[in-house]
């Protein structure tokens, strides 16, 4: 368990910011009792550090650029509790569905190049697809598809829960939702679904003969200088220096995880510094570049939202102004979002899951910090699986 007094300081922290900002130090829920702080940066820290301690978080990194205004940039706890390395800022960690918008965006960029058609059949890059021929590439990238989430069916979770270190191939991913019926006509609704985000893997495969990994990186890390992203191919991924620990409930302690990227490939198996995703989430809100290839699609309204609110984008939410993707996956949670608006970003990266008030940590952390830092943007943290 964390505690305030075993807060590892990082090396990038920030300076004071304006008092008119500290100010407002009680609008920051949870802090509404707290006074005195000398600074945005300690109530920040103080804060974040006690909601970690209460969900019993080992480490996170939690980045909030302001235009204008001193960055914020810390790292909390241990990396890896076992061995008692502490995190570090600039430390490389999972970030699960975040991936998800790089893959989107190859697609983007190969789409832009002539050499994908949007709107062209998914049949015709890859066979054997459930209405493949009335399922078109933009509905994949829009999770327009109909196709069941392959991370959702019983039978993918007993076999990673029984051999969490098995390699898995993109097509056996596939077979986990390919058994199932689709959930309505290709094209008529939004659902949230990895499935596409595969399938979209391998058309970008297919078109350019090369391996997804080495495509993201030629197509999307390379041209936008994130050095510090990687695509994994092997759980024994060196860039990796965190461990991921889940809570085993009935024994009340924290458990290591195996990060196993096959089981996510395209879909999540991607990792990241904070910094790194700072400049993503600039990168990713920005579609300027595909607006004439774009310009047919509408933007898919998620599940239970109005059209005004909550959004999906082209691989992201938009979610009230906040312009990203968040995830929870075992062993870690990650959030980047970014307002176009007031340019604005919060990153957080947590090396465990958990809970508050009913949803994810990281989200929950994201949604009170942009009621502090922009108040007419108040990012919803249940807007989005």
């Amino acid at each position: 368990m964390i505690s305030p007094k075993h807060i590892l300081l990082s090396t990038l922290v920030f300076s004071c910011v304006a008092a008119g900002v500290s100010a407002q130090a009680s609008t920051l829920s949870g802090l509404s009792g707290v006074s005195g702080f000398h600074s945005t940066a300690s109530m920040y820290t103080q804060f974040i550090a006690e909601h970690l301690q209460k969900a019993d978080v080992p480490g996170a990194i939690v980045g909030i650029w302001q235009s204008g205004r001193p960055f914020y940039l810390q790292a909390f706890g241990t990396a890896n509790p076992a061995e008692k390395t502490a995190m570090r800022v600039r430390m490389n960690m999972p970030i699960g569905q975040l991936s998800t918008a790089f893959t989107v965006r190859a697609v983007l960029e190969l789409a832009k190049a002539d050499k994908i058609q949007l709107s062209a059949p998914v049949s015709r890059y890859v066979s054997g697809v459930p209405d493949g021929e009335h399922m078109t590439v933009a509905d994949l990238a829009q999770m327009r598809s109909g196709l069941v989430d392959y991370t959702q069916q019983t039978a993918y979770l007993d076999a990673i829960k029984k051999n969490p270190e098995a390699r898995l191939l993109p097509d056996q991913l596939l077979h986990y939702s390919f058994t199932h019926p689709l959930l309505f006509k290709p094209g008529s609704r939004f659902d949230y679904s990895s499935t596409n985000t595969i399938l979209l893997g391998l058309i970008i495969e297919k078109v350019t003969g090369k391996p997804l990994s080495r495509v993201i990186t030629e197509q999307v890390l390379q041209p936008n200088r994130l050095s510090d992203t990687t695509f994994s191919t092997s759980f024994a991924d060196p860039f990796l220096q965190v461990r991921g620990y889940t809570r085993n409930n009935a024994a009340q302690t924290l458990q290591p995880v195996a990060w196993n990227p096959s089981q996510f490939w395209a879909a999540g198996a991607m990792t990241a510094t904070a910094s790194d995703l700072r400049n993503w989430a600039r990168i990713n809100a920005n579609l300027t570049g595909f607006k004439h290839i774009l310009a047919a699609y509408p933007q898919s309204s998620a599940p239970g939202q109005t059209k005004t609110s909550v959004q999906y984008r082209w691989g992201s939410f938009v979610n009230h102004g906040w312009v990203g993707n968040a995830s929870r996956q075992a062993g870690f949670e990650s959030i980047a979002i970014y307002t176009p608006k007031s340019k604005d970003t919060i990153v957080i990266l947590l090396n465990s899951e958990a809970m508050d008030k009913g949803v994810p940590l990281a989200a929950s952390l994201a949604q009170r910090l942009s009621r502090f830092i922009s108040p007419h943007a108040i990012y919803q943290a249940d807007g989005q699986p």
